[in-house]
């Protein structure tokens, strides 16, 4: 049972609106295909940093002066939505994604950095290299997975790259139920 002095928080980027409706649009597609997959709530999809799982409550505010002293003075910067994928690969697709080209790699590094300095703090480091993306579905059988994969190769033949600015890091909670998880912000950075 978890503590209850502790919340399920994550570091993520909060992602534009029309972002979100765009990858909305592309669930919308994927989803007639039948898979037996978990479809991320368009109001959840994000871009992870770093999952950090159970912190206890002692531990959040030196987290939250953290990521400020990290992040105040980051300015924003453009990022592509270029591609759709899935993980591991399209025979054992396990994750359908929306990829993010990181032309600067500006957040490979500020990935990078969370990484370093809250290893400081006591987290443990991932050891996966990074890789930006927002999860679209998590697919739990093999049932209509050949269809999917078709139509996500489909829909990437005409991807029409999209263009935005990454102006956030954002520290979530995530309370998990029977219908899903909730996130709730709990501290925002705003770049310049």
């Amino acid at each position: 049972m978890p503590d209850v002095d502790s919340k399920r928080l994550f570091i993520a980027v909060k992602l534009p609106r029309n972002i979100i409706s765009a990858l909305e649009d592309h669930q919308k597609q994927l989803q007639k295909c039948g898979a037996d997959a978990k479809w991320v709530e368009p109001r959840n999809i994000h871009l992870t940093l770093k999952f950090l799982g159970s912190v206890p409550a002692e531990k959040i505010k030196g987290l939250i002066e953290e990521l400020d002293k990290l992040f105040s003075a980051q300015r924003s910067f453009q990022v592509i939505l270029f591609e759709l994928g899935c993980f591991p690969a399209p025979s054992s697709a396990r994750v359908i994604w929306a990829g993010l080209e990181d032309t600067g790699l500006i957040l490979k590094n500020i990935a990078s950095d969370i990484e370093d300095s809250l290893q400081k703090l006591g987290f443990e480091k991932e050891n996966r290299e990074f890789k930006a993306h927002a999860t679209l579905a998590r697919i739990r059988s093999g049932q209509n997975r050949i269809a999917l994969i078709e139509k996500l190769e489909e829909l990437n033949t005409g991807f029409k790259k999209k263009k935005f600015s990454i102006d956030n890091i954002t520290l979530f909670e995530s309370k998990l139920s029977p219908k899903g998880p909730a996130y709730s912000i709990i501290h925002q950075v705003k770049f310049k």
